[in-house]
């Protein structure tokens, strides 16, 4: 809210003591000084200062939680191709679809097209899911794969947000300090235009500066009003998108800023407005390198305004300097030329030797390993339920017409390789009496397998509804590679977190292959039965959506170790994952994937993608305008 005019001017008051310290550091007037009142929770005063910092450039950011300085990124911040993320080294997050979903809508935002909504149904949309849980550091490890995507994220995420969560997030809880440090210090501009995730950064702080600047105009405010040296060139009130009219003016301009960068301590005097004047030289210059040169400049430049109370990017988007703005346009232009906000194509439309583009599992698990294929094994796949997932996200009718993708796609790895496959949907007095659905798939496998004996089915599958096979190589391979033909009777996903608990944290139960054997199945009933055998895990039958997993993890792993396989979560349970992809996120563009590998073994096995009567198609529950 806006403060009482008088303020910042009774003796002994906070803003007073801002003024006389600024005045002290600078000898300049204040800046900008804002008291804003209690907010709605009744909580303290808050006081939002604009005080320079005395060494811009040489502050330690500290983290008070651990009392030490801020452990920052170690990753190489001038590998390019490293901080681009076109490929995920962490199988969680696909990053080039997701910059390119934010930089498709940001562009329409900004354009002021009639576009924006369907631009959003269209691309932000599919990857909704991912980019939320990436802000809200769900379902993420310890290590960072990607940081400048996860810190556009944040940035972007704030775009699509109402006014009041942006003012309680950005300037009452000032949550941003650490991000700008990021771009202003470690990250350089030009890398971030040739990486792409300027395209997303400059246009989102564009947005937010201009919800700003109408909703908290009493926070608005300039350091000065022209810049010195070109003061008829760069002033408050130019047209900011054609602010240079020749090839005079900018060579000028170019003068006066390169002079700057010999002296910044002149530049700390109209910090802001050397920074606009070199975005406006990277907007208008015809040179790409110049453009990026002046990014740089900029960067150089905006460094030397730090707020002494860390209000640093508060201050920045509302400043009366169309910054934002204009790098925004700059990066557009730049971006334009580099091709960096392009994706690029795959030329591989289709596999000439078989299967699907999956090269990474084929090297970890074919080999030496083909002479698996010669002998028969049978296998049952039992489609099962995720814990979370609803029994009623899947339909069968009277015939069986499967609906849902994920299926098709298990039918046609069981038909290609001559498994047998069952859909099952499991009864709650049967298969999980008093219990969470997540149990049923574990009753369910037991039960097939004592029905069908080693001889029908040499081994059982589960595979949970929001995973899908992306590999087409036979599961031979995997029961060969891991032992299961011999001494190993069950074969689990290791559980991709494990920072939290690292000494007992070791399944994901989303897949996993068991041998029809007295002991295999044995093993799968002395793990149903864990919360009926020790009281301790009694809860867990109800209360976890976990449970099923804590269950094994606490009671059966430490006991039955040397008879199980914890499979890379990077080939069996991850979004990206090489051999089975398992949707935690349940993104819509995952399932768009999905369709996509099912379209390619189709058209491998037919000639064509969806050739009338191939499979009956009942799409009468289907509301999914991506179809």
């Amino acid at each position: 809210r806006r403060p009482p005019p008088t303020a910042c001017h009774q003796p002994g008051s906070v803003c007073e003591a801002a003024m006389s310290r600024l005045a002290r550091a600078l000898g300049q007037v204040v800046l900008l000084s804002v008291a804003i009142a209690q907010d709605r929770d009744g909580g303290k005063e808050m006081v939002i200062t604009n005080i320079m910092h005395d060494d811009p450039e040489g502050h330690v950011l500290w983290d008070e939680q651990n009392n030490r300085p801020v452990q920052f990124w170690r990753g190489n911040y001038s590998d390019v191709n490293t901080i681009s993320c076109h490929r995920s080294g962490d199988l969680l997050f696909d990053w080039s679809a997701l910059k390119r979903a934010m930089i498709n809508w940001l562009k329409e935002m900004l354009r002021q097209t009639n576009r924006v909504m369907q631009v959003y149904w269209e691309a932000i949309r599919p990857v909704q899911h991912a980019l939320t849980n990436i802000v809200a550091f769900h379902n993420i490890t310890t290590s960072r794969d990607c940081i400048l995507g996860m810190l556009s994220v944040r940035i972007f995420y704030m775009t699509v947000q109402s006014q009041r969560y942006r003012e309680h997030e950005m300037i009452e809880s000032n949550n941003f300090v650490i991000d700008w440090y990021y771009y202003v210090h470690k990250f350089r501009w030009a890398y971030l235009s040739r990486s792409g995730w300027g395209s997303v950064l400059w246009p989102s702080l564009s947005l937010i500066s201009s919800y700003a600047k109408d909703a908290t105009p009493h926070m608005s405010w300039v350091d000065c009003e022209s810049l010195p040296g070109a003061e008829d060139l760069i002033f408050l009130g130019n047209n900011y998108d054609a602010p240079i009219a020749s090839t005079e003016q900018l060579r000028r301009l170019m003068s006066v800023l390169e002079a700057a960068e010999q002296e910044l301590e002149r530049v700390r005097a109209c910090p802001v407005a050397f920074a606009y004047g070199a975005t406006v030289v990277s907007l208008v210059s015809s040179d790409l390198e110049v453009a990026l040169q002046y990014l740089d400049l900029a960067q150089k430049f905006i460094r030397q305004y730090r707020e002494a109370n860390d209000f640093t990017l508060v201050n920045l988007i509302n400043v009366q300097w169309p910054l934002f703005q204009t790098l925004a346009l700059a990066e557009q232009r730049v971006a334009g030329e580099l091709g960096s906000d392009v994706p690029t194509t795959c030329d591989l439309l289709w596999c000439p030797e078989g299967g699907t583009p999956n090269e990474p599992a084929d090297v970890h698990l074919r080999g030496d390993l083909r002479a698996g294929y010669a002998q028969h094994h049978g296998v049952h796949l039992h489609g099962g339920h995720a814990a979370q997932v609803l029994a009623a996200e899947h339909h069968l009718g009277s015939e069986c017409q499967v609906l849902d993708v994920d299926l098709w796609d298990q039918s046609c790895i069981a038909d290609e390789h001559g498994y047998e496959i069952e859909y099952v949907q499991p009864d709650s007095q049967a298969h999980y009496p008093e219990r969470k659905v997540g149990w049923g798939k574990v009753k369910v496998v037991i039960d097939k397998l004592r029905e069908y004996g080693p001889e029908r089915c040499a081994y059982g599958v589960s595979i949970d509804t929001d995973a899908y096979f992306r590999t087409s190589e036979s599961l031979a391979s995997a029961v060969y590679h891991y032992g299961l033909h011999d001494d190993k009777l069950v074969l689990f996903s290791q559980e991709y977190h494990t920072e939290l608990r690292p000494n007992n944290t070791f399944i994901n139960g989303g897949f996993f292959i068991v041998r029809n054997s007295e002991a295999g199945v044995g093993l799968l009933e002395e793990w149903y039965n864990v919360p009926e055998d020790y009281d301790d895990m009694r809860h867990l039958k109800k209360e976890n959506p976990q449970g099923l997993n804590l269950c094994w993890d606490l009671k059966i792993q430490p006991k039955h170790a040397d008879a199980v396989v914890l499979a890379p979560s990077n080939l069996f349970t991850a979004p990206l994952g090489w051999w089975i992809r398992h949707n935690w996120f349940k993104d819509l563009r995952f399932e768009q994937e999905m369709q996509d590998v099912l379209l390619q073994r189709l058209q491998r096995r037919y000639g064509c993608i969806v050739c009338q009567n191939v499979f009956d198609w009942d799409d009468s529950l289907n509301t999914d305008v991506g179809w």
